[in-house]
């Protein structure tokens, strides 16, 4: 079995649980670490079994690293993506890919020369949701005529508002029943605390119908966060709540 040779760009919180699922992968090599803040603060453990580098010049250098795992601050993402798509190297990088939309078009043409990058949506692969889109393509219930999405947790990380935390997830779910390209959206920012928007409301139309909200909140008064989906059909609604492990 070939190895593939990935170095893994940040070991914060996130990376930490990509390290321990990619450690899982026989045919992983994990050739080198980077990290951004100090060194001190990485487990013992971690530190022992692994190279680190604080220096992203050894790693874009690295003719031997193919593949390229990327957890690092939001803000972080665009300059990364690009430098490593350049050298033609195949990335996996945390959602959001971007800040805003002027830094997509240098990555648009890279990636449609190479088609190496993969941005992670692990909604996508939701036994729940392939379920769901199943029944809904049997045309058992009819046309879906509304999609409401519900995404709360209690408590925030660093800067970044509900949009960039948990607003990526949610419109990869929705993309799953919609043609995105088709609908127009409204945003609308229900809690804002300076500049990071804490609970909002986002609303997609075809045409002038309603046929999607999605309710982000960071400001949720539970412990466990909710992650429910309903799709109202012509015939019934199914109903998937993504924290059922059953």
């Amino acid at each position: 079995m070939l190895k593939k040779n990935l170095a893994l760009i940040g070991i914060g919180y996130w990376g930490k649980v990509h390290l321990k699922y990619l450690s899982n992968f026989k045919n992983v090599q994990i050739n080198k670490i980077f990290y951004l803040k100090n060194k001190r603060i990485i487990d013992k453990k971690i530190k022992s079994k692994y190279t680190f580098t604080n220096n992203i010049n050894e790693i874009l250098n690295d003719k031997k690293i193919d593949f390229i795992d990327i957890v690092t601050p939001i803000e972080t993402h665009s300059k990364l993506v690009t430098k490593f798509l350049y050298l033609n190297k195949k990335i996996l990088v945390e959602k959001p890919l971007l800040m805003n939309t002027r830094e997509i078009k240098e990555i648009e043409l890279l990636q449609k020369k190479n088609n190496n990058l993969i941005v992670s949506y692990p909604y996508l692969f939701s036994k729940t949701l392939k379920y769901a889109k199943k029944i809904i393509n049997s045309n058992l219930l009819g046309k879906i005529k509304y999609v409401e999405i519900n995404m709360k947790q209690c408590g925030r990380f660093m800067k970044y508002g509900v949009n960039h935390l948990l607003g990526p997830h949610a419109i990869s779910i929705l993309s799953l029943f919609y043609n995105l390209k088709g609908l127009k959206y409204q945003n609308n920012k229900i809690i804002q605390k300076g500049s990071r928007i804490e609970t909002s409301l986002i609303s997609f139309y075809n045409k002038k119908r309603n046929v999607s909200n999605i309710n982000l909140s960071l400001n949720y008064a539970r412990d466990e966060s909710v992650k429910e989906i309903n799709i109202y059909c012509e015939k019934g609604t199914i109903h998937c709540d993504l924290n059922n492990k059953n």
